[in-house]
């Protein structure tokens, strides 16, 4: 109902459905990851705060890299060793028995590595939300993946993607490329406002200039906070029947997720 109050053909806002949005850091992550797979280089490693659009630079990344000549095999979120290797072997057509040990899963996973070798393919390895392999053999095991084809020929590429606690420090290693998104800035929060409202079908204003500061303070210019007040204030503004949405609204909605990660 809200959405078609504001003529929007979809939830402008929703990580699902909506565009990349090319703001310059994100843009430039996705840049810097395009040439580690076209150089080939073994290991590129994203690490940010939650929220800030890692994943969406991934997912970025692998539409514009993917070719008949590259085989890209993408989990997230894997609990161990064996679930990493498993998952990974799967999704590039190797069959893994359900419970497999770490010692078969990685036999699998070489096995299809070869394979593609063997195909002239390239392998693009992207592993998201790699912090829940808190384990230091199972981050051994992460870290074996680059090893996981070492035929001269072998064409691999490693993508990992950590999402950081707010008081963790990132790590950097100097033999691989390690990417960081920082905050949006007041400019580019409207910009990233403008797009995702005209990708689904709105071109006119939504949001005052002081709403939109307000989205930006109250978000702290983190990507999911922005989304989520934004979608809750067209979702208010609806319900009051508005033309467009004030700071006001836009204050009484963070209420709602003040205290949720989404919004810090």
């Amino acid at each position: 109902m809200w959405k078609r109050y504001w003529k929007l053909s979809r939830d402008p806002f929703d990580a699902r459905s909506s565009p990349f949005v090319p703001l310059e850091a994100h843009q430039e992550a996705v840049a810097r990851l395009i040439e580690t797979v076209e150089t080939g280089r073994k290991l590129a490693i994203l690490q940010e705060k939650e929220g800030m659009g890692k994943s969406r630079v991934l997912a970025q990344l692998l539409s514009e890299v993917r070719t008949p000549w590259r085989r890209v095999a993408r989990i997230s979120s894997p609990v161990d060793g064996a679930s990493l290797f498993s998952e990974l072997a799967e999704a590039l057509g190797s069959r893994v028995p359900a419970g497999a040990s770490r010692g078969l899963a990685w036999k699998r996973l070489g096995e299809a590595l070869r394979l593609c070798r063997w195909q002239r393919q390239q392998v693009i390895l992207a592993i998201d939300d790699c912090q829940n392999l808190p384990d230091p053999t199972d981050r051994l095991d992460l870290d074996r993946l680059v090893h996981a084809d070492a035929h001269p020929a072998a064409r691999l590429t490693v993508i990992q993607v950590f999402r950081l606690a707010d008081d963790e420090e990132r790590t950097v290693d100097p033999w691989s490329l390690s990417i960081a998104l920082p905050s949006l800035l007041r400019s580019e929060c409207e910009r990233y406002l403008t797009s995702k409202l005209a990708a689904s079908g709105r071109e006119e204003p939504v949001f005052t200039p002081r709403a939109i500061h307000r989205l930006h303070s109250l978000s702290e210019g983190v990507p999911r906070g922005i989304d989520r007040l934004a979608s809750l204030a067209l979702m208010a503004g609806a319900m009051r029947g508005l033309e467009i949405i004030t700071p006001e609204v836009v204050e009484a909605v963070s209420v709602e997720c003040r205290h949720s990660a989404f919004c810090a």
